[in-house]
């Protein structure tokens, strides 16, 4: 099975981490004139500790591994069905002057992008990460949608959302001059995922009342 990016990386972190140790503790064996037996050990005990934290650390690389594939998977086939594009990076969307420029503010840190016309109006898929807690990593998934006229910035708070008919996994909803931005939970790994988020932000959208 080959190797993805993330899990060489991890392996890579662990070579180094194993080379590291054993060069720190045959300095300090040679410095200190431990025995050749001892420093041995400690070299051994060090790469067998790297070894295991770099097998511990690989399923969870090849699954964050498959979840962007996944992902880049059903961004790719979204904006195909709905007439733009697909891009990794936020200069695809703002260097060619076709079509909607999607705002830097609003995607900042996306790692997937896309851009499209859903039910006639210009939507935009950003999915990024952010930390989360002392040492987790929280997936989004933010669906801009572009308003017909400029509005003041608004944020919903908890209980404004939960009134609304959105999907659960919504972590908030805020409005910026002429975008939508509604970030769900999680990256999208299958079509009826993301469909169901777009066009849930899009219905939210066509119910504003006009500014």
């Amino acid at each position: 099975m080959p190797l993805f990016d993330e899990e060489r990386e991890e392996l890579r972190t662990g070579a180094s981490l194993a080379a590291f140790s054993s060069a720190l503790f045959l300095v300090v064996g040679v410095i200190w004139g431990f025995p050749w037996q001892m420093v041995l050990l400690l070299v051994v005990v060090s790469v067998a500790v790297a070894g295991l934290i770099t097998a511990m650390s690989l399923p969870d690389a090849r699954r964050d591994a498959l979840r962007r594939a996944a992902s880049r998977d059903t961004l790719i086939a979204w904006a195909g069905r709905n007439g733009w594009r697909y891009g990794t990076e936020l200069a695809d969307f703002t260097t060619d002057g076709k079509g909607w420029e999607l705002p830097e503010s609003a995607v900042s840190g996306g790692q997937l992008l896309a851009v499209g016309r859903r039910d006639g109006v210009d939507v935009g898929i950003s999915c990024f990460t952010e930390l989360w807690g002392e040492a987790g990593v929280a997936w989004r998934t933010a669906v801009l949608v572009r308003l017909p006229e400029e509005r003041p910035p608004t944020r919903l708070r908890r209980r404004e959302i939960r009134q609304l008919d959105l999907p659960q996994e919504v972590e908030s909803v805020k409005i910026d001059g002429r975008e939508l931005s509604v970030r769900y939970e999680g990256w999208p790994v299958t079509p009826l995922w993301l469909d169901s988020r777009v066009d849930a932000a899009v219905r939210l959208a066509a119910s504003l009342p006009n500014a």
